[in-house]
């Protein structure tokens, strides 16, 4: 069996892992051109992001495997029927929720502007009390309840929002609500932090924007570790500026993979607006989960699942290609 890793550093890490009679093939450059050629006759695909025009010439193709949890990057429309699609959801939920606290912690204590301030020999900003205040966490999935978690152990009031109500795993994880999408307009007035984590679909796209933040608390923060394209780029700009919101944590940008010259050809910002410059705002290049024992963690479920395609059987960590998550 032939395999396509897009990235020669994770190909060897994983090569490493597989038996001899599974072949590691990668891309010198990673142009779609050369992938296309590549994908031609290859059963597994594993990476970060992928074009359509890379998997619909990988006609043999039994498994796309994403790198990560989040696959709103991946081309659901242009994947063989028969092909499955797989995650390393699960690897990362620890990571990424000690992430979101510790940048609940970074706004609240105000630990960048106290640090600025300090070498520049100006006056010391006052931080916030979290005993008390109302944690909104928008997505209570793996990650959302690791958050959960940790913030009820800081004294916090927790609130959470899902698809659909779910009364025992409110009970399981003690927190004070748990509810449905439709009732988000009583998440966002009740949250002086909102965390968001839920997955970037069809259906989350821009669900936040004007009205939702003028239903939050003067002062509130907001923390998204999950997509940006989840809340509307004008709309939380206006909010931190006008001050409405007190601040803000992003580890994800509107501009995907504006580091990378193959994905951003234009060289565009992360975003258009210039949230780095906003005092209240901490930005982060989507690094805020990346520790070695998630990455270790990813790469098991990667190796097992090539191995499970070679045998026939399904890959583990499925991807709903109708709920695209």
């Amino acid at each position: 069996m032939k395999i396509l890793v897009v990235s020669k550093g994770l190909a060897q890490r994983i090569k490493e892992r597989l038996p001899d009679d599974i072949d590691v093939i990668y891309p010198e450059v990673g142009t779609d051109e050369e992938l296309v050629e590549l994908a031609r006759d290859v059963e597994v695909i594993v990476s970060t992001r992928l074009s359509p025009i890379v998997a619909e010439s990988a006609s043999k193709l039994k498994l796309l495997q994403k790198t990560g949890a989040g696959v709103d990057d991946m081309p659901f429309d242009a994947l063989k029927e028969h092909a499955y699609m797989a995650n390393t959801s699960g690897s990362n939920p620890v990571p990424m929720a000690e992430g979101a606290i510790a940048l609940v912690w970074a706004l609240a204590k105000r630990i960048v502007p106290r640090h600025i301030n300090f070498k520049a020999g100006r006056d010391k900003p006052r931080g916030v009390l979290l005993k008390g205040k109302t944690a909104g966490i928008l997505g209570m999935g793996a990650i959302g309840s690791e958050v959960a978690k940790r913030l009820q152990a800081m004294g916090m009031k927790v609130m959470g929002l899902r698809r659909e109500r779910n009364e025992e795993l409110r009970k399981e994880l003690g927190i004070e609500w748990l509810g449905g999408v439709e009732e988000l307009d009583h998440l966002m007035g009740e949250s002086d932090f909102l965390i968001v984590t839920v997955p970037l679909t069809p259906d989350t796209e821009g669900m936040l924007g004007d009205h939702e933040f003028s239903l939050m608390k003067d002062g509130s923060y907001v923390v998204n570790i999950a997509r940006a394209a989840i809340i509307q780029e004008k709309p939380l700009y206006d909010a931190l500026k006008s001050g409405k919101l007190a601040g803000a944590a992003s580890d994800v940008w509107w501009q995907p993979h504006f580091w990378d010259p193959l994905w951003n050809v234009e060289d565009r910002p992360a975003s258009k607006y210039p949230y780095w410059e906003l005092d209240n705002v901490i930005c982060i290049a989507h690094q805020i989960g990346a520790t070695d024992s998630q990455s270790d963690a990813s790469l098991k479920i990667m190796v097992e699942n090539i191995i499970r395609t070679r045998d026939g059987k399904p890959p583990i960590n499925q991807v709903d290609k109708k709920l695209r998550y």
